[in-house]
């Protein structure tokens, strides 16, 4: 009998939550397979990712190796630092590209899954290269420049919304599955939730977010504005702010009983719990839990995200009656109101938009992606050992 080898994978994204937290669910997802496994015995991961992004925090935190790349995003706005660091792009590609390469050769992977930003692109490349096979995992319906550019060398790309096939070519193989989320992600009570943030069960509460790095425009309406919303509707805020934004929004919440503010939720789980209306960006693990819980929302994509991909994302849902958009530009009482307001005044409406969320909710990606990155593994070895 042949003895049960180790699998080797290695995970490439980075820069934002968005691209990491994909990355981590799928090896959180590998770790509970692999008990199951008749093929593999055990499982090593690399990371790797961008020297200064926030997989620097969240991997290594989520008990995973970093190999942290010397990259850094191309700068598209003016100022003299930006156009210090634009200089020295180019070589830090090439630093970048031979640190990638070395430790692919290193490491030996079974296969590489790309999540993403720009800290995934030289790994994916030097995996294809040296004949590793590579496997995409797209967020957005509008696929980032990494998907666009190695679909077709890949084994398989797995895409979260359908619109993402029309940018593919035809030899690429995509697979609508949807967004795999954090494991940690399910349904709590929500009269513990409540508790949890010392809020009511009773209230309809409005969540309000803005990613893994805050929103500052969202937070500024909000802060403008929050008096007059608990004036008017019978509603309670569980707020993250983000951290830079933290101090300024709490000195408008202070003694306020149906407000709830913290600069950063690691509890998740709960907040999706207790919410009835969310009001956030549209980036896609954003999107991925709130259908996952079935959460109506008020969307306001972050304007100056790479090829406009979350305004991309927030029109999918919106088409499909899951969510309402509401742009930076246009953010006044009045326009907020008006998305709100039915659906704080009528349970009907907010319960229906709750159903159509949930409707777009594909809670197997995970286990399909990780069933893919198993067969695709001991194909693989197979091939080496001949």
């Amino acid at each position: 009998m042949t003895p049960r080898k180790q699998l080797r994978v290695a995970i490439a994204g980075g820069g934002t939550g968005g691209h990491i937290f994909p990355g981590l669910a799928i090896a959180e997802g590998i770790r509970s397979f692999i008990t199951t496994s008749a093929r593999f015995s055990s499982v090593e991961f690399v990371f790797f990712g961008g020297k200064y992004g926030m997989e620097n925090k969240l991997v290594p935190n989520a008990g995973y190796r970093l190999i942290p790349l010397w990259i850094k995003g191309f700068h598209r706005t003016l100022s003299l630092r930006n156009i210090l660091q634009n200089l020295i792009f180019p070589f830090r590609v090439l630093v970048a590209n031979r640190q990638a390469r070395n430790w692919l050769k290193l490491f030996q992977p079974h296969v590489v899954i790309g999540t993403g930003g720009y800290a995934s692109a030289l790994p994916i490349r030097q995996a294809v290269n040296l004949g590793i096979p590579v496997i995409l995992q797209e967020q957005n319906s509008y696929p980032g420049v990494v998907t666009r550019r190695y679909a077709a060398k890949a084994k398989r790309v797995f895409l979260t919304y359908p619109e993402a096939l029309e940018y593919l070519s035809k030899s690429a193989p995509g697979e609508v599955v949807g967004n795999p989320i954090r494991p940690k992600m399910r349904s709590q009570d929500r009269q513990v939730a409540a508790e949890f943030f010392g809020l009511s069960p009773h209230y309809t509460t409005i969540f309000i977010f803005g990613g893994s790095q805050g929103a500052h425009a969202i937070n500024e309406h909000f802060k403008n504005n929050l008096h007059y919303y608990l004036e008017h509707f019978p509603v309670q805020f569980l707020w993250q702010t983000g951290g830079q934004d933290f101090f300024r929004c709490q000195q408008v919440v202070a003694g306020l009983e149906r407000v709830h503010a913290a600069a950063f939720i690691d509890e998740m789980s709960m907040a999706y719990s207790l919410a009835d209306v969310a009001i956030c960006r549209a980036g896609a693990m954003t999107l991925a839990e709130l259908t996952f819980f079935g959460i109506p929302a008020v969307l306001i994509p972050l304007p100056g995200a790479a090829a406009n991909h979350q305004e991309y994302n927030a029109r999918s849902l919106e088409k499909r009656g899951a969510a309402k958009v509401q742009l930076q530009q246009e953010l006044t009482r009045e326009n907020m109101v008006n998305a709100l307001k039915d659906l704080i005044m009528d349970r009907d409406v907010r319960e229906a938009m709750g159903r159509k969320s949930l409707a777009l909710s594909q809670p197997q990606a995970t286990s399909i992606i990780v069933q893919t990155i198993f067969d695709t593994a001991w194909d693989y070895v197979q091939t080496k050992r001949k």
